[in-house]
């Protein structure tokens, strides 16, 4: 039942921030995401494009703050990787991607051995100071 509820709320969170990828900037949305469940067992397919040569963080935790994987991208078009996620605890996850246009994040959750990339993903564009992301017209 506590799973459900962290699951139900983490899902609520990544629903209720949504709404902030329909204000994107079209300069912002350049970075290309994918997170995907793997053929190889207990794995996940990482793929970023678009990076243009920017500097990215990538980093795997848990509900309760624990790092279980950190990577610096630099100096890249595009990065792929497979994580392996053998012998982690089941639990919800959250997979981030920090880099300069943009920050996504997407969720996870790990139930007996079995890898579910949650349907909701939260992106936070970063606007230049004292600029808008809404622009009226």
């Amino acid at each position: 039942m506590k799973k459900q509820i962290i699951l139900l709320a983490t899902m609520l969170l990544f629903n209720a921030l949504a709404t902030f990828a329909n204000q994107m900037p079209k300069e912002a949305s350049r970075l290309i995401f994918t997170v995907e469940k793997s053929d190889a067992p207990h794995s996940l397919n990482l793929r970023l494009a678009n990076l243009q040569k920017k500097r990215a963080f990538i980093e795997l935790r848990d509900v309760k703050g624990n790092t279980w994987f950190t990577q610096h991208v630099n100096g890249q078009h595009g990065y792929a990787k497979r994580l392996n996620l053998k012998g982690m605890p089941d639990g919800t996850y959250t997979l981030s991607v920090a880099h300069e246009d943009a920050t996504f994040i997407q969720a996870l959750h790990l139930s007996n051995g079995v890898l579910e990339v949650l349907k909701h993903q939260k992106m936070e564009v970063h606007a230049p100071l004292g600029e808008d992301l809404v622009r009226s017209n």
